[in-house]
């Protein structure tokens, strides 16, 4: 079994107040656990971050599920790799809308843009530790 990890950003369609976002994290608990899937998911002022890992049959399918999903629009793809261990391994989608740093997404995309062919990997790592370290946070 390959691991893969997505993460990737998008906008909503819609403002999600704390509990529509509670709500979809739990419609999503339960089917990505079955499948094997972990990951957090992060919402600020419309966007989403989301980290999705687990076996590349089960990760490829939903990622694609969810380009077409008209919860999210401009759908951004920033990494996508195979992994040899999980991030998130204990949850089956955990969500994160508070974090002592908030991440400006608008900045981070922009700088990006100019990158020869690759998003900085660097900086999407630097997020991702500040999730793992509020998932700690939030389950302590």
């Amino acid at each position: 079994m390959k691991l893969l990890r997505i993460v990737y950003t998008s906008e909503a369609s819609e403002d999600f107040s704390e509990t529509d976002l509670v709500k979809l994290v739990n419609q999503a608990f339960n089917r990505n656990r079955a499948r094997g899937i972990t990951g957090v998911m992060y919402y600020r002022k419309g966007r989403f971050i989301q980290c999705l890992e687990g076996p590349d049959g089960a990760v490829i399918p939903l990622y694609a599920n969810i380009m077409q999903d008209s919860r999210h629009g401009n759908v951004v793809t920033v990494v996508i790799k195979p992994v040899a261990e999980r991030l998130f391994p204990d949850w089956s989608m955990g969500l994160i809308n508070r974090l002592d740093e908030e991440v400006d997404l608008d900045t981070l995309l922009e700088a990006e843009i100019g990158s020869v062919g690759a998003w900085n990997e660097a900086s999407w790592a630097e997020i991702l530790e500040s999730f793992r370290a509020a998932e700690v946070a939030l389950s302590a």
